[in-house]
């Protein structure tokens, strides 16, 4: 995972009464500002009728112009967000774990809304971060801090390999004498597909430690701290029965299945594996 910067952004449709709604959040990962107008267009509709259109304008103006202040003010930008902005309000600064921007939008949905569209962060052209992409961030992330305790291990990080004889090359995460490895991640909000993949992950391991003859092999995946205030009951009930079910199918392939929630904890885990 990795860490995001956001802030709702409130709307009071009628000024000076102090009643306001979510409209939109602004965020800051991975070098990128997005901003995201969250508010249905239902609820616009049913507080303006025919004239909605005229405050839509006016909050994807108002997000606009906050995404061209937090892009030119540079990392700390969301910091000195404080004033009005075409009658939006700066919410409060919040820094999170996240796996990607749609993944913060989530989270600022789930803290400071119940009037948002359920699918803002799913649109493939909204800047989300899709999960191959998440799973190589995380791939990356661990392989550059490992590399910066153990640079001899470097020649170990993406290397190929045959799952059978004259079979086509696949690459693994890591891949020694002794142990071969594949990272992931599963996501709250995206968890049949973060299932299927490592599903997918679990039976090129199983193949790979037993066509190389290797003593051991792994999967390490990144998952959502137990206390993320983010998830609700039925997020951390599904998370825990997929997680479960994850770890039998390793069981059953003889594969270390080892969740882990930060990237430092990730790397203990690669080290010891090497060792």
């Amino acid at each position: 995972m990795t860490s995001a910067k956001w802030r709702p952004l409130f709307w009071e449709p009628v000024e000076g009464t102090g009643e306001r709604l979510m409209a939109g959040v602004v965020v800051q990962f991975g070098g990128e500002t997005v901003v995201r107008r969250v508010i249905r267009d239902d609820v616009l509709d049913s507080l303006y009728g025919a004239d909605s259109s005229r405050p839509r304008v006016l909050i994807e103006e108002s997000l606009e112009i906050c995404r061209r202040i937090v892009e030119a003010g540079g990392e700390d930008s969301l910091l000195l967000l404080e004033s009005p902005i075409l009658g939006l309000h700066p919410g409060p600064y919040r820094q999170t774990d996240a796996l990607g921007v749609g993944d913060s939008i989530r989270q600022a949905v789930l803290l400071y809304s119940s009037l948002a569209q359920t699918d803002v962060a799913d649109d493939e052209d909204d800047g989300t971060v899709q999960p191959e992409e998440v799973n190589r961030r995380f791939a990356t992330e661990v392989r550059d801090a490992v590399l910066q305790q153990a640079p001899d291990l470097a020649r170990f990080f993406n290397r190929q390999a045959r799952l059978h004889q004259d079979g086509s090359l696949i690459r693994f995460g890591f891949f020694s004498e002794s142990t071969v490895m594949h990272f992931s991640t599963v996501s709250a909000v995206r968890q049949s597909a973060s299932v299927s993949y490592a599903r997918a992950k679990l039976w090129e391991l199983a193949r790979a430690k037993e066509f190389a003859s290797l003593p051991s092999a792994a999967l390490l995946t990144a998952v959502p701290r137990k206390d993320d205030p983010t998830l609700g009951s039925k997020q951390r009930s599904k998370l825990a029965t997929n997680l479960n079910e994850i770890e039998r199918e390793a069981d059953d392939g003889k594969i270390r299945f080892i969740p882990v929630d930060s990237v430092s904890m990730a790397v203990e885990r690669v080290l010891e594996l090497s060792s």
